[in-house]
């Protein structure tokens, strides 16, 4: 499945909620039929509108943090991300490497992040600058996934 949160306000527009509910479910289909091996969740973003509660289609820059507000195009520090995508990108693979079946398996097989500049309606999703040196993101995605892999 594909995972994006909103606006980057992942607590409030009910993002981080929304992926461990739909891990959950994963987690249950494992549970119903053992040969399911579990979940590969090939794109993961941050979409630049308000939440669907407020407006049921994107419009870019409809949110409260229209990425052209925002130099680089990403989600600026704020109370829910203190440190931008990065703590967007901490929290979600932390949730990911959390979920578990109830026999102790592993529900997410792969991820992986949109690793895009303002494309369908996301924020710069860049892991890297433009130079080629790693971003913000780029470091907590590769520091994340590592700590994931080492449990």
């Amino acid at each position: 499945f594909h995972f994006y949160a909103y606006d980057c306000q992942p607590d409030s527009s009910g993002g981080y909620a929304t992926l461990v509910k739909r891990l959950k479910a994963v987690a249950a289909i494992m549970d119903k039929y053992p040969f399911v091996k579990g979940a590969i969740i090939n794109e993961v973003g941050m979409l630049d509108c308000a939440p669907e509660d407020e407006n049921p289609i994107c419009v870019t820059g409809s949110g409260k943090f229209p990425a052209v507000s925002a130099n680089d195009y990403a989600c600026p520090s704020n109370e829910q991300l203190p440190d931008g995508l990065a703590t967007f990108v901490r929290n979600v693979i932390e949730l990911v490497a959390a979920a578990r079946t109830s026999d102790g398996r592993e529900v997410v097989k792969a991820f992986s992040w949109f690793n895009q500049d303002r494309d369908g309606g996301t924020y710069n999703l860049k892991l890297f600058n433009p130079d080629g040196s790693i971003n913000k993101v780029g470091e907590a995605y590769m520091e994340a996934c590592s700590k994931w892999r080492s449990r």
